[in-house]
């Protein structure tokens, strides 16, 4: 075994937990199982980790099966650098407040302050190779999660199965055919890439009013939505979908809003509304949504024509 792996498997399986309240607390190798599993997935390519939603949401998805109380990924994310190979990085400007700060209450507050956090390079380098990543992640496991590890193991094998469906999705949209359902048979990890591909490629974000709202326990404002209802269509494509509000999604769905072929919104004359003018259904009319940056993976025509001639109200 190469003596650099050595030397962060022990690092590792030595880090400084929080045992006040009697059993040690899990946040730190958690988060470390999350980076793993980002890196695994391309999410992470660069040494440059974010405090960002996909690494809320890959923390809570471990958290919510291994322990009962609130989820605070903001303690590990900046307590981490007691390893001695999480190295935090302040936003310009903040870098003398950083240096004051012994603790962060919130999500919020601590990406107001931190840009994102870098590994030793040794260690990267470790995490990006497939079988020394894998040693480092078991090592993990039998360390602080004896007990757990089937339940570790079948988030793992999970996450796995949505990342793989997730790059057929992409690769389907980036071929530019249409979208053939029977590759991707109907399952839960199914339905999960689907959003998670939508949700990436809308940065969370609503397309219709561009709203971007993350709580701190990683639940989003924003849905991924079918242009076509799944159990019409069974497209879970990626031209079948944009992100939208909960708002500008029922409003879509109940055909209050649909979409012309220029990607402009129009709206429904045959429903009354009252509220702050700028908050007026009415007053998106002719507006171009919020499309993606790669042209392949816009809205499709053909499922917006279908929208217009089925569901939306004239």
């Amino acid at each position: 075994m190469p003596d650099v792996l050595t030397f962060y498997l022990n690092k590792i399986q030595k880090l400084r937990i929080d045992r006040a309240r009697g059993k040690p607390a899990p946040h730190k190798p958690i988060l470390l199982l999350t980076v793993i599993d980002l890196i695994e997935q391309g999410a992470i390519q660069k040494n440059r980790i974010e405090p960002s939603p996909q690494l809320v949401e890959g923390f809570l998805k471990y958290w919510n099966l291994l322990s009962n109380e609130l989820a605070r990924v903001y303690l590990p994310f900046f307590h981490l650098k007691s390893s001695g190979f999480w190295h935090l990085r302040a936003k310009r400007g903040q870098e003398g407040l950083l240096s004051t700060i012994h603790q962060f209450k919130s999500m919020t507050q601590l990406a107001s302050v931190i840009s994102h956090t870098s590994l030793d390079e040794d260690l990267f380098v470790l995490l990006l190779k497939p079988d020394t990543r894998e040693i480092i992640r078991q090592a993990i496991i039998k360390t602080y999660f004896p007990e757990q590890a089937e339940i570790i193991c079948a988030v793992i094998s999970d996450n796995q199965q949505v990342n793989a469906l997730e790059n057929l999705l992409l690769q389907q949209a980036e071929k530019i055919k249409t979208f053939d359902n029977k590759i991707i048979p109907e399952t839960p990890q199914r339905s999960a890439a689907f959003r998670g591909v939508i949700m990436k490629i809308y940065d969370y974000t609503c397309a219709v009013c561009r709203l971007r709202i993350i709580t701190l326990d990683g639940a989003s404002a924003v849905d991924a939505a079918h242009i076509i209802p799944f159990a019409i269509s069974h497209d879970d494509g990626i031209g079948n979908g944009f992100a939208l509000c909960k708002l500008h999604h029922w409003t879509f769905d109940n055909g209050l809003i649909s979409l012309d072929d220029k990607y402009e919104l129009i709206v429904s004359t045959a429903f009354e509304e009252k509220g702050h003018k700028a908050m007026l259904l009415k007053m998106l009319q002719s507006q171009t949504i919020l499309l993606p940056k790669q042209k392949s993976f816009f809205p499709s025509l053909n499922s917006l024509r279908w929208h217009r001639e089925k569901k939306f109200l004239r």
